[in-house]
């Protein structure tokens, strides 16, 4: 019998039906690894259910908290805390967004693998947007920018390997110069849509599925959808998602106020999900600078089309004016956008290419895994 490789993951935190948790989840579905998960916090009630038949192990302290103090208490779990045995490992994988990279200050694998989803964007692509949130962050983040990146370039020279999702996010990674080319392994996608039935009726809803936190401008799909004429022509806009940031949210529905035409929906079932997506006419989807962008790419599989700011990852899947429209983060600009796929010729022509686009599943995805960990397991 052939032994399995055994893999460490660490997690920063498992708290949502994300992308990050989704990678995880694809991950140990595999029956070829024999993979730990270990997280500083892991919220059974708020992830996939499926996660509890898998082990998972809660280290270090929580991280919960406003965004400076979630940070600083994350940065003290990863310099502090060290996994035990992790020489047992074939290999280690950190799961980062930007700072869980840090770990291997503490935990040293020869093969260690960082499975990026982004380099901190705090720190580069939205240092103005984080910068300009309030007056505190404007006084401290400048230092704590330039600490944290002077430890990013030490961390990632104890880095193998990075693994990523799309062409963006490897792109950040050279931009920044933390790690060479070749040795950048991209996975694609982290979805299963390849049993998705399209859809083939639609009402006058436009969804944005999405977490409720500012980066993902639900406010500025308000505003453009207020711009647009679709209200007046019996449309709805439904946003649908986990509140993640709780002021946000209440600041959103003091916006919303009882406007009859704009639905909030909180901590969607997948079935809901599932629903909206089959009944809407299309999607929108206004998040600053996504890294990958796994709506765009849902919405697609159900044959929707999608009207996307034009940035991040969502620009290598939605052709412009092919499966959907891209546009600049400007609610006059967005509202017209939303107003010219009311034409039939336009719509259909839309529809037709998101009908078209290519299907993304976690088979490709493991697929290109299992060929990158091969790679690495095979190299001294």
């Amino acid at each position: 019998m052939v032994k399995k490789p055994r893999l460490a993951l660490l997690v920063p935190w498992i708290k949502s039906k994300g992308g990050a948790e989704r990678v995880v989840l694809t991950l140990l579905k595999d029956k070829k690894y024999d993979i730990d998960v270990y997280t500083f916090s892991y919220q059974k009630e708020k992830t996939f259910k499926e996660l509890q038949n898998f082990k998972i192990f809660e280290v270090g302290k929580r991280g919960d908290g406003a965004f400076i103090t979630k940070g600083l208490r994350l940065f003290r779990n990863l310099l502090a805390t060290e996994i035990k045995d992790l020489d047992k490992y074939d290999a280690f994988i950190i799961s980062t967004a930007g700072i869980t990279e840090f770990a291997v200050f503490r935990n040293h694998h020869k093969k260690t693998i960082a499975l990026t989803h982004t380099p901190l964007r705090a720190a580069h692509s939205m240092y103005d947007y984080y910068k300009n949130e309030s007056y505190t962050y404007r006084l401290i983040l400048p230092v704590m920018v330039h600490v944290y990146r002077f430890l990013e370039k030490r961390a990632w020279r104890k880095i193998r390997y990075a693994m990523v999702l799309s062409d963006e996010v490897r792109n950040r990674l050279l931009d920044y110069h933390l790690i060479k080319a070749t040795d950048i392994i991209k996975l694609g996608p982290c979805a299963d849509y390849s049993k998705v039935h399209r859809s083939v009726t639609h009402k006058k809803i436009i969804f944005y599925p999405s977490r409720f936190i500012n980066y993902k401008r639900q406010d500025l799909a308000v505003a453009s959808f207020r711009a647009s004429e679709l209200p007046k022509r019996g449309f709805k806009l439904v946003l649908g998602g986990f509140v993640e940031d709780k002021k946000y949210f209440r600041e959103l529905e003091a916006a919303v106020g009882s406007d009859k035409n704009i639905i909030l929906k909180t901590n969607l079932s997948e079935e809901e999900l599932k629903e909206l997506y089959r009944d809407c006419y299309a999607t929108i989807f206004l998040a600053i600078n996504e890294d990958t962008g796994l709506v765009p790419l849902e919405s697609l599989s159900y044959g929707k089309p999608v009207i996307s700011v034009d940035e991040g990852g969502p620009k290598e899947f939605i052709k412009n004016g092919v499966n959907g429209l891209l546009v600049n983060a400007d609610p006059k600009e967005i509202g017209k956008a939303l107003d010219s796929i009311v034409d039939k010729k336009l719509y259909l022509k839309l529809k037709k290419g998101a009908i078209a686009s290519p299907r993304y599943d976690s088979e490709s995805f493991l697929k290109n895994f299992d060929r990158g960990i091969k790679t690495i397991l095979d190299t001294r």
